[in-house]
């Protein structure tokens, strides 16, 4: 767990650094930080539930199921 949190750590100001060109928590608004801890853990804060992707939408697994079954 602790390998995690210093995964975390490093991609949080990781991404601080890329997007608000500062590494200084203190200076980022409570949005910035929402907005950070979003893209760092793949979790949405307001629904507390992980955010997945989709390569295809649903009509195009729908298509690839009818051609290979």
């Amino acid at each position: 767990m602790a390998n995690n949190k210093l995964k975390f750590k490093e991609r949080f100001y990781h991404l601080a650094q890329k997007y608000y060109k500062t590494t200084d928590l203190g200076k980022l608004s409570v949005s910035q930080i929402d907005k950070l801890t979003t893209w760092v853990t793949n979790t949405n804060c307001d629904t507390k539930a992980r955010q997945q992707g989709r390569k295809y939408s649903g009509n195009t697994y729908k298509k690839l199921k009818g051609i290979f079954n």
